[in-house]
């Protein structure tokens, strides 16, 4: 009998325990936080990284669509800083370059106009510069919207954490 009663006492100590986790799988078919995510309008920004970063958060949200009733607005503060990192001497002569984007967001509930939530969120990127300007150009673009990106994503991720945090209806 003794043999079984420790076994049983540490098997619903265990079920007990586990039973106060609070884990919700972001992905899936059981998630409330993609519908709460569905009803986040994004607001409007004024410039290409920041429409980067605006698009691709449009498009984790809710595919791309705009909702058609939606609960919460987030207003976007998009920032962009270019910085070199090092002077690489070699045969081609390179430098390295950084892209820093930087988003502060603020998630306006819209039934009351005020501001429920606020964070911001920051990707960097980085790209090597040589003498050819044009490949500059193109690089630079291209580390500007892989920040842009991995912002937008991160952004998406402290908003369903902010709406998990103060309950948001479906």
């Amino acid at each position: 009998m003794r043999k079984i009663i420790g076994p049983a006492i540490s098997m619903l100590t265990a079920l007990f325990v586990l039973s106060a986790c609070q884990f919700q799988p972001l992905y899936g078919t059981n998630s409330t936080s993609n519908a709460q995510l569905n009803n986040i309008a994004v607001g409007e920004v004024d410039t290409r990284t920041a429409q980067q970063v605006r698009n691709h958060l449009l498009f984790l949200l809710n595919g791309g669509n705009a909702p058609i009733e939606p609960a919460y607005r987030a207003d976007l503060r998009i920032s962009t800083s270019n910085k070199t990192l090092a002077n690489v001497q070699n045969v081609q002569d390179r430098t390295t370059g950084s892209i820093e984007v930087s988003v502060s967001y603020d998630l306006i509930n819209l039934t009351t106009l005020k501001s429920v939530a606020k964070g911001s969120r920051r990707a960097k990127a980085a790209y090597d510069r040589t003498r050819q300007s044009f490949a500059n150009t193109r690089a630079e673009r291209d580390a500007e919207n892989r920040a842009a990106k991995e912002a937008a994503e991160a952004v998406r991720f402290a908003l369903a954490s902010d709406l998990s945090r103060i309950g948001a209806p479906n």
